[in-house]
């Protein structure tokens, strides 16, 4: 009971985040993004990137309301990693239907169509170009926290999308799927971003929010270390410095 509690939680701070933040244009060429077509649909989809729900499908500013008057044409921003019904396809455009129920439009690049499974990594993740050990790519890194979606298995590999159109291989069994450490994987998604746009206060809300819920996740710590808000050591108590002791104190005991 408390748990489900705990997401209901999640689920409303990422939908108060979508009044108050920024609205950035999504990624463009999102993976799992159709080919144009137009007419009903009625299927679930993710959203892969920051992007703003906006009221028609155009990036006009201004759309004429109810009554004729022009009113902004935005709603709200959505956060990569939110649910959503994909209503009606219209060209390059979408109406998506919310978790609250509300409607709106955005870019059918910023959704992932396709089936996925939400996943995230606990430490960071080597990334293949190819399901092939030999196609390491030694310049690409998932990091710890990094909410991905998996598109498919080849085993010991799967592929998953990682943000936008970004795509990697990489071993399956680095993969984390319980519902509470991609619940955190979120709540990272969106204080990282939180950060990028100068609203680090907001992202340490969602800190505290993962703190209470969800304590235990070793991505909580993570989330923390990266917004220098890691708790203070016990009074007396000795920090011992990744690499070696603490200042002072021997390496180790003399052989005899």
């Amino acid at each position: 009971m408390r748990f489900a509690l705990a997401l209901a939680v999640v689920a409303a701070l990422l939908s108060c985040g979508r009044s108050k933040a920024p609205s950035p244009d999504a990624t463009p060429g999102a993976a799992g993004a159709a080919a144009p077509a137009t007419g009903p649909v009625a299927s679930s989809a993710y959203v892969t990137a920051v992007v703003a729900l906006r009221r028609g499908p155009t990036d006009a500013a201004k759309v004429p309301g109810p009554t004729g008057k022009d009113v902004t044409n935005y709603l709200a921003t959505l956060h990569r990693g939110e649910k959503v019904t994909l209503v009606e396809a219209k060209d390059d455009w979408a109406r998506i239907r919310l978790s609250d129920d509300h409607e709106g439009w955005l870019r059918r690049t910023a959704l992932l169509e396709d089936a996925a499974t939400e996943a995230t990594v606990l430490v960071a993740a080597d990334v293949f170009d190819r399901p092939e050990l030999l196609a390491a790519n030694a310049k690409r890194k998932i990091e710890p926290g990094t909410l991905v979606l998996v598109l498919k298995q080849r085993p010991p590999f799967a592929e998953v999308n990682v943000a936008g159109a970004q795509t990697a291989w990489v071993l399956a069994e680095r993969l984390a799927t319980g519902e509470k450490e991609v619940a955190v994987a979120k709540l990272v998604e969106k204080a990282r971003w939180l950060v990028r746009a100068g609203k680090k206060d907001e992202a340490l809300q969602a800190l505290a929010l993962a703190r209470e819920h969800f304590a235990g996740v070793a991505l909580v710590d993570v989330l923390a270390k990266e917004l220098g808000d890691e708790p203070p050591a016990p009074d007396g108590a000795v920090v011992i410095p990744a690499g070696g002791p603490a200042p002072g104190q021997p390496e180790s005991a003399p052989k005899q």
